[in-house]
């Protein structure tokens, strides 16, 4: 590992590989099998004597010094919402830049998911091979994650209030009124050229109903030790357990319906609204 300046803080503060790599063990990041990666990262001024992708490459050999078993990342695409052809090996993921820089490295294995993908490096990297055509419910990514053993959530640079789509694979689990099964089709050419015609589905949320950014929560795993946090650069990394989540996420909902809502949802919200095409037009199917 590389242990050069990668970027520096507002505070003029440099951080090189070694101190990115401490502040993920402090966090526990190497403490599973399975490690799940939500990224964002500007984590500060870039060393300009780096190249960009000289910075992302250093990022992901963080990552693998971890030595967790099998590393997975979002790569979703929403190609089958977006009326677009899903290609394996071609579709840009839309989840940031190392993602998409991981998605094309060596060894690296994507989901054939034509609305949430993975990718996986490692020891399981063909983990999500015999995925479902329920992008978020039952044998979705999420689903074979949880019965995995000793899987963890590491946020880093990510924000659990923003980006934690986990919560709707237990809203799907739960069936929660307040999401449909959103039926989606197109073409998929997989990871050896095949064309597919196919069908997946995403359980979306109603027309009247809106998903809270849910700080609150992440307030609430913290004070009850669930979650760990630290900082790295600008931004804040932190990391939980797949089983701590669940139980948790799962006891929100029975306790309150509307605890991951921006506001309790009446009969006339649940509406069925079916999106279409690239520039979000709507037909509403009720």
């Amino acid at each position: 590992m590389n242990n050069v300046n990668l970027f520096k803080d507002h505070n003029g503060l440099w951080y090189t590989a070694k101190d990115i790599l401490d502040k993920l063990k402090e966090v526990g990041a190497h403490e599973c099998d399975v490690l799940f990666v939500h990224t964002d990262v500007a984590f500060g001024t870039i060393n300009p004597e780096l190249k960009r992708k000289q910075y992302l490459g250093s990022l992901y050999e963080i990552l693998q010094e971890l030595n967790v078993g099998t590393l997975v990342f979002p790569a979703f695409t929403f190609s089958f919402c977006n009326k677009e052809t899903y290609d394996v090996k071609n579709s840009r993921t839309l989840m940031g830049a190392l993602n998409e820089y991981i998605r094309n490295q060596s060894g690296v294995v994507r989901s054939i998911d034509p609305i949430l993908s993975v990718i996986s490096v490692g020891d399981k990297a063909n983990l999500f091979d015999h995925i479902g055509k329920n992008s978020l419910g039952v044998n979705s990514a999420y689903d074979i994650l949880h019965q995995q053993e000793n899987v963890k959530f590491l946020f880093f640079g990510a924000e659990i209030g923003e980006c934690f789509t986990y919560i709707h694979y237990i809203e799907d689990i739960m069936r929660v009124p307040y999401r449909f099964d959103m039926p989606f089709s197109g073409t998929i050419i997989d990871a050896v050229g095949n064309k597919i015609e196919d069908e997946y589905k995403l359980y979306a949320g109603c027309a009247g109903v809106k998903p809270a950014c849910s700080y609150y929560f992440e307030d609430y795993l913290l004070e009850n030790h669930f979650l760990q946090k630290t900082h790295i650069g600008n931004k804040p990394v932190t990391c939980i357990s797949e089983k701590d989540a669940y139980r948790e996420i799962r006891k929100k909902i029975e306790y309150n319906i509307h605890y991951f809502l921006e506001q309790p949802f009446t009969a006339e919200d649940l509406v069925h609204e079916y999106t279409k095409g690239k520039n979000g037009e709507r037909i509403i199917s009720c």
